[in-house]
């Protein structure tokens, strides 16, 4: 069976979850450079499998699952790395204090207080849920685009059979 509607109606679902999540990593606060934000998107290569289902898929960077659920911290007095610290500076432009030499020596004491205030091995980030939040958001949406995009479907194969059929 032929299944070009209902492929159109699940990428036009799928860019309305992108949506809908990008919105909610605002709404919940969860945003600071805004790069997970902008690495959300609908693949646009919805497909049937072998199966014969219709499947598509959303991307994002990898670390989307971990503000989604929050992730657990390094151990007592793991230091960080160093270049996510020194671009988090550039980023917001802030000036190295007076008191350190050079800006080697304060990445180094930022280093070592995060270190510090990491203590035991239930230290977890918050969790921002956005994902499974946004499918449900977009779950009413997804079933009618996707009832209607089906019948259409099914209506047109319907079509071809019985004027096949009627040429007999």
């Amino acid at each position: 069976m032929e299944n070009k509607n209902l492929q159109q109606a699940m990428a036009e679902y799928l860019d309305r979850v992108a949506e809908i999540m990008v919105q909610n990593l605002f709404e919940n606060g969860s945003v600071a450079s805004g790069a997970l934000a902008k690495s959300v998107q609908d693949d646009n290569d919805v497909v049937r499998n072998q199966k014969g289902d219709v499947v598509g898929e959303l991307s994002m960077l990898d670390y989307g699952a971990d503000v989604d659920a929050g992730f657990r911290f390094r151990g007592t007095g793991g230091l960080p790395p160093e270049k996510p610290i020194r671009d988090w500076i550039q980023r917001k432009r802030i000036t190295r204090p007076a008191k350190f030499k050079d800006e080697k020596s304060w990445i180094w004491a930022i280093r070592k207080s995060i270190g510090k205030k990491v203590t035991g091995r239930r230290q977890r980030t918050r969790a921002y849920p956005f994902i499974d939040k946004s499918f449900k958001a977009a779950e009413k949406f997804g079933t009618e685009i996707l009832t209607l995009a089906a019948g259409k479907d099914i209506t047109l194969t319907l079509d071809v059979a019985f004027q096949d059929s009627a040429k007999l």
